[in-house]
């Protein structure tokens, strides 16, 4: 029998074959207009994004890992601060963090939703007087306990932040991903569930004296042309050609975060115990990437390979277990992180995975 198609984890080229001529309308409509920095993109962009996540103000960056940057030092994050973080989501925080010269301190997850995990939370902020502020991450686009986090935050005094990088347009309790923290972080990555055709981000903050600072920071530091006064700038800008094409995809972001749910809820019936998906069934979960838990990893992996379906592991090591940052967590024991990244596996999941593909993976799911 002749193998059949291997199933990718996803296949940026079907989107771009579907859209090609509305993306290729966009980017020359940008292209003729002679402005490819700050144009009126960029302006349009802002501003639908603002209002749809909640009336935020909001900065286009380079990336993701800039956006969690410049929430930091909008916040106003000096050297030696403390903040928490998780070690689960592929360190992006945590380098974020110590980026700003602040020390990351990590908490444990939730062992059913890979989320931070609100009691963890409560007893650091009950241990250590020195924290500034929390960093949540909305892993594989589920937004977890929020609620109970940001109650939190809030009797303790310290900030927010919340990385959406994986979670555009989840809702929970009629409040979009991003707009529970006093700022907000999203990547805009060609996998992302809103992507450009190449890197981007952006920040957002309740606050509008630390989104400017976060705008002056993002422009060489610069107070007025070529006057420095941040001696922390960067440059990091979105130019006008994503933001066209990103304009372009707003417009289907809800659709298609739903057909991602879709497949995630099929995929759900087809699991036995003792593995499980990472799920809820509701518009707090945006479906970014499709995860399950099982205690036997490799041999799932294995056999799911074996039927020609690709999976990836997000993410397999845990931040206090990297090599680079080993050295700042010296008897950090996390056990619910460190079980999740020993079990953790991903499926295929994007909108333009076939019924067929879909069946296939189902059928190998229910087989294992």
């Amino acid at each position: 029998m002749s193998d059949p198609a291997r199933i990718p984890i996803n296949d940026l080229a079907r989107l771009e074959t579907i859209e090609k001529s509305e993306v290729a309308e966009r980017i020359i409509t940008a292209v003729n207009s002679g402005v490819f920095v700050g144009g009126p993109s960029i302006e349009r962009l802002e501003a639908q994004i603002s209002e749809l996540v909640g009336l935020r103000q909001v900065v286009s960056v380079a990336s993701g890992s800039d956006a969690l940057y410049l929430a930091l030092r909008g916040l106003g994050v000096k050297f030696g601060q403390c903040v928490v973080t998780v070690g689960n989501a592929a360190g992006y925080s945590t380098s974020a963090i110590l980026r700003c010269d602040a020390s990351p301190l990590l908490v444990d997850v939730d062992p059913l939703t890979a989320q931070m995990s609100p009691s963890s939370l409560d007893a650091a902020l009950k241990l250590h007087q020195d924290i500034s502020g929390v960093i949540v991450t909305h892993l594989y686009g589920l937004i977890g306990q929020i609620d109970e986090i940001a109650d939190l935050c809030e009797q303790h005094g310290v900030f927010l932040i919340e990385d959406c990088a994986q979670s555009f347009g989840a809702v929970y309790e009629n409040v979009s991903a991003g707009a529970w923290g006093d700022a907000a972080a999203f990547s805009f990555y060609p996998t992302k569930n809103l992507a450009a055709l190449g890197d981007g981000g952006m920040v957002g903050f309740k606050d509008p004296e630390a989104c400017a600072r976060a705008r002056k920071i993002a422009q060489y530091g610069w107070l007025s042309r070529y006057e420095v006064a941040y001696p922390d700038g960067v440059n990091s800008r979105l130019d006008e050609i994503q933001a066209a094409v990103l304009l372009h995809r707003l417009g289907s972001v809800h659709s298609r975060n739903s057909r991602r749910r879709d497949i995630l809820r099929r995929y759900a019936k087809s699991i036995d115990a003792p593995r499980r998906l990472i799920f809820e069934d509701s518009e707090r979960c945006v479906a970014h990437l499709a995860v399950i838990r099982t205690p036997t990893r490799d041999r799932d992996q294995a056999v799911l390979n074996e039927h020609g379906i690709d999976t990836a592991i997000h993410f397999p090591i845990p931040d206090h277990l990297q090599p680079a940052w080993r050295h700042l967590f010296e008897g950090v024991v996390m056990p619910d992180t460190e079980t999740h990244c020993r079990e953790a596996l991903t499926l295929p999941c994007f909108p333009e995975l076939t019924e067929e593909e879909i069946e296939r993976v189902c059928e190998a799911l229910g087989n294992l």
